[in-house]
């Protein structure tokens, strides 16, 4: 592991990761995934791989770890040029060394992948764009039903980020595709929910979207005691259930959008859906 620039005075062991896993809420047979940054430790002995050894032994085999393996660098040409097995990880050196691994299961999706390992790995990872598409803005499968993000939802996985802000959520923008969702299920004419349909931002193609501000719902979240904390080295360990996140920010985006979206998206609904 390389080590330049990374402060030295504090040292991590595997021990101590499982012991901060715990102190978040992490417990056998959970279904974990995992937003990381190695280097926020300080110094981790083992490197990455005990960052991915501890999780495992933190959910035991009965359990399954999770990580985001996400095309980022070259978006635009994410569909075109996307490979399960060559495309890297674009969102953290322990997500590209944990998927390489033996015994670790890749979905198949160019964008929103996602690598597992345990129990329910393969079930969770297969046919990511099988059925049920939700139209939105990074593609129409990405968080589709048959996707891991929706498999995730359902086992109640709980999201732990290392050492990362909650910025880094992918899980927002599941709710936000559900949120698009709820809104164009809810218009009642035919022409017009395709009207609406046609101004919602797709993948390269410009439109409306309720990217909302995930520092400002962090902060909701913690104020109703659904984010649990612990430490490890320098490393802030934030944790909360996928569901319990997407339940509690959806019912807040419904219950006042004008609060939390851009004034483009907010005439979308004044157009489309609340006439």
């Amino acid at each position: 592991m390389p080590t330049e620039g990374i402060e030295m005075s504090v040292t991590v062991s595997k021990e101590d990761i499982v012991k901060a896993f715990r102190e978040a809420g992490v417990h056998e047979k959970d279904t974990i995934l995992i937003h990381s940054s190695l280097k926020s430790f300080g110094y981790v002995e083992g490197g990455a791989m005990s960052v991915i050894d501890a999780a495992k032994e933190a959910v035991t085999e009965e359990g399954t770890v999770v990580f985001p393996t996400l095309v980022q660098r070259d978006f635009a040409n994410a569909y075109k040029n996307w490979d399960k097995d060559k495309s890297p990880s674009d969102v953290g050196y322990i997500t590209e060394v944990f998927r390489k691994l033996p015994g670790s299961y890749r979905s198949d999706q160019a964008t929103h992948s996602v690598a597992a390992w345990g129990k329910n790995a393969l079930e969770l990872v297969s046919e990511h764009t099988a059925y049920g598409p939700r139209q939105g803005v990074f593609g129409d499968y990405c968080f589709s039903y048959s996707s891991p993000w929706q498999k995730m939802y359902f086992l109640g996985t709980r999201i732990v980020f290392i050492g990362v802000n909650t910025v880094y959520n992918t899980f927002k923008h599941f709710a936000e595709y559900k949120l698009v969702e709820f809104y164009l299920n809810s218009i009642p004419c035919e022409k017009r929910k395709c009207m609406a349909m046609s101004k919602i931002a797709r993948h390269n193609i410009p439109g409306v979207w309720p990217f909302h501000d995930a520092n400002k719902t962090e902060k909701a979240l913690d104020e109703a005691g659904l984010i649990s904390y612990a430490k490890c080295g320098r490393s802030l360990f934030t944790s909360i259930r996928a569901d319990e996140y997407t339940d509690f920010v959806l019912k807040l985006f419904k219950e006042n959008p004008d609060e939390w979206f851009n004034e483009n998206f907010i005439r979308w609904l004044d157009e489309y859906v609340r006439v």
